[in-house]
This record gives C-alpha cells, sequence and structure tokens, in this order.
C-alpha cells in the first residue's frame, strides 16, 4: 500500500514539473510586504509596485527599491560556487552529500530592482518606474540526476501610469514594456532546460559560453498593462486589479493576472483577503487564496499571513533614510495549495523621498 501511494506522489510531481505555476515572471513581482501578508496586494499595496499590482493605489514620491530573493538552502548553497567556476569538476560533487541535500527540490534565487517617481498633476497623480529582473530556477533529485532541471533568466521594463480618486473611489492604470531573455539554455526556448548531470558534457548548449555576452540574450520584447480600482467604505476597502504580459517568455504567450480583494483596518490594525489569478483555470480555489495582516507601530510593521495554504511572515523598519525589510514566505509551485512548495527569504532595501 506504502509503495503505491509513494508512485502516485511521484506520478504527480511529475506531471507537475512540466507544467509549473511561475509566481514571478517578466515585469510582476511583489514587495516585501506584500509576500509577508500572505501574497496579497490589490487592497494593500502601494507606492511605485502600485503601477504593476494595482494602479489605483499609485502614491506619489521619489522611491528606490533593492530586493534578493533567497532560497532556504542559502547556508549551504555557497559551496557551489567552486563547482560553478569550474565545471570541469562536477564529478567531485557526487561526493559531498551535504551540498547534494541541500542541492535536492525545488529552489529559486532572485533579484529584483525598481525605481520611480509620482507626482500631482490636478486631481491626477502620474508617474512611472523602472525595473530589473534576474532569477535562476532548478529542480534536482539525488535519484534521477539524468533528469535535473535548470534556468535562468533575465528581463528590464518600465512603466508610466496614473491614478484618479472619485470620492471614496480610486483608478488607475498603467502601460508599458521591456526586453526579456534566457540565460539558461543558452540556446533554445525551453524553461526550465533538462539536464544529464552524468553525461560527459552536461553543460553543453546550456550555460553561456562567453558570460559577458549574456545580455545579448535579452532580446525578446514584451508589452504589459495594469489597471485597477479601489472602493473606500469607512475602515474597509474592496479592490480589484488586472495585470497582463502580452508576450511572456515563461509561458510563451500572453499571460492574464485577474486578482479581487477586501481589507479592513482599525488603529494599528489591517486584515486581508484575496482571491489572486481568477482566471487561471488550472489552480483551484485554495491555491488562490490569501490571507494576511499587518500591525502598524510607526518605526516598525509586523507581516503574517496564509498563501496557497503556508504560512507567511515578515518585519519592515523603517529608520532614517532606508526601509528594511524581511520576510518568510513559500512559492507554490503546483496549481493545488500545499503541495509543491518552496521555503524563502526575502529582503528590502529601500528609500522614498
Amino acid at each position: 500500500m506504502k509503495k503505491k501511494i509513494i508512485i502516485c506522489l511521484l506520478s504527480i510531481l511529475a506531471v507537475l514539473g512540466v507544467s509549473y505555476q511561475w509566481e514571478v515572471f517578466p515585469g510582476f513581482f511583489k514587495p516585501v510586504e506584500s509576500l509577508a501578508m500572505g501574497g496579497v496586494y490589490t487592497t494593500t499595496v502601494d507606492g511605485i509596485n502600485a503601477l504593476i499590482l494595482n494602479p489605483a493605489l499609485f502614491t506619489g514620491g521619489f522611491e528606490l527599491k533593492f530586493s534578493p530573493g533567497l532560497s532556504n538552502n542559502i547556508a549551504e548553497i555557497t559551496k557551489l560556487i567552486p563547482y560553478i567556476s569550474n565545471p570541469a569538476s562536477i564529478t567531485d560533487l557526487a561526493t559531498d552529500t551535504a551540498l547534494l541535500t541541500a542541492l535536492q527540490g525545488v529552489h529559486n534565487y532572485d533579484l529584483n530592482l525598481a525605481a520611480g517617481y509620482g507626482m500631482q498633476i490636478g486631481n491626477f497623480l502620474v508617474g512611472g518606474m523602472g525595473g530589473f529582473q534576474a532569477s535562476a530556477f532548478w529542480n534536482l533529485s539525488l535519484m534521477k540526476l539524468d533528469d535535473v532541471e535548470l534556468g535562468a533568466w533575465m528581463d528590464y521594463f518600465g512603466v508610466v501610469g496614473g491614478a484618479l480618486k472619485f470620492e471614496n473611489i480610486r483608478v488607475g492604470a498603467a502601460f508599458g514594456g521591456g526586453m526579456a531573455g534566457f540565460i539558461i539554455p543558452a540556446t533554445g526556448t525551453e524553461f526550465p532546460a533538462q539536464v544529464n548531470l552524468l553525461g560527459s558534457d552536461p553543460f553543453a548548449g546550456i550555460l553561456p559560453d562567453d558570460p559577458s555576452k549574456i545580455l545579448a540574450a535579452i532580446n525578446k520584447p514584451f508589452f504589459i498593462a495594469s489597471a485597477g480600482l479601489a472602493y473606500d467604505i469607512e475602515n474597509v476597502r474592496l479592490g480589484m486589479s488586472f495585470f497582463a504580459n502580452f508576450n511572456d517568455i515563461l509561458s510563451n504567450g500572453p499571460r492574464y493576472v485577474l486578482s479581487a480583494g477586501v481589507s479592513y483596518t482599525w488603529q494599528f490594525l489591517t486584515v486581508a483577503a484575496e482571491l489572486e489569478d481568477i482566471l487561471n483555470q488550472q489552480k483551484t480555489i485554495f491555491r488562490k487564496l490569501n490571507f494576511g495582516l499587518m500591525t502598524d507601530f510607526g518605526f516598525a510593521k509586523l507581516y503574517g499571513g496564509l498563501h496557497a495554504g503556508w504560512l507567511t511572515g515578515g518585519v519592515k523598519l523603517d529608520i532614517p533614510f532606508v526601509k528594511i525589510g524581511f520576510a518568510a514566505y513559500v512559492y507554490e509551485y503546483s496549481n493545488f495549495a500545499g503541495l509543491m512548495g518552496e521555503q524563502r527569504f526575502i529582503l528590502s532595501f529601500d528609500t522614498k523621498f
């Protein structure tokens, strides 16, 4: 009986492995506050991030953000550097059991940079932002070293937009575009790449031959647009947002994300619930549900939440000239809640004037 259950689970994971639900893709990423609050954003996001998540909540001023995202194996992953710098030593990897254990499973490392500015012109709040994203992904099993998944992509983009308020209703829209491309695989369009680590030359055609020409691979244009609204009723806010990438390299086609949520703020406490990616018919209803809460003490904000069946949490400190944030959260790569999650951490350093 146990053997049948194991075979069944492995079969499910094999199917899921070819249909990942990417939570970050070119032109779309969430700030540390959203990730710590269970992924909610339609009624809680602000600043320049609102231009891509819900433009109705866009706020003015200048912002600069730097956010590296780390997988939970960060303590061991630094030991991989010698193997990267010398691919010929890949055979030595088989003897480093501690590192192999840390490498097992699904892991992703990424970096998000963004800067933007917004200003009031009459009844309109208008502005723009530019962003840079880099992401590296792998899925490895010690039992299947001949079938390892590797992938890395980068992009840069810019958007312009604005928001308008009518009494208790806010509406907003933004549009823009950028360039994206795969670093791994270095050739072809399949993402992630299938690698046989037991082969004589496992990284042939997978890793870039000339690292100095990596930016030349960022050559696929994409166009994005977003729109949103928010309606405030005393302490309650209702929100809806729509995001579109009309040429997403990860899905090899257009991607549309429609989300709706509600939040309630009482003094220093905010609670929020959201149904994310409503149009995605592959995801279950529990996979789409996000819940979050925030307590605001002025100099510090504490966060907690539930994303796709996984607990999240974090903190953000407001100190002179810079805000420092930290979140522990989970990426769910499957269509189901709590099935194929990767525990992750994100740091953020941002400033606003």
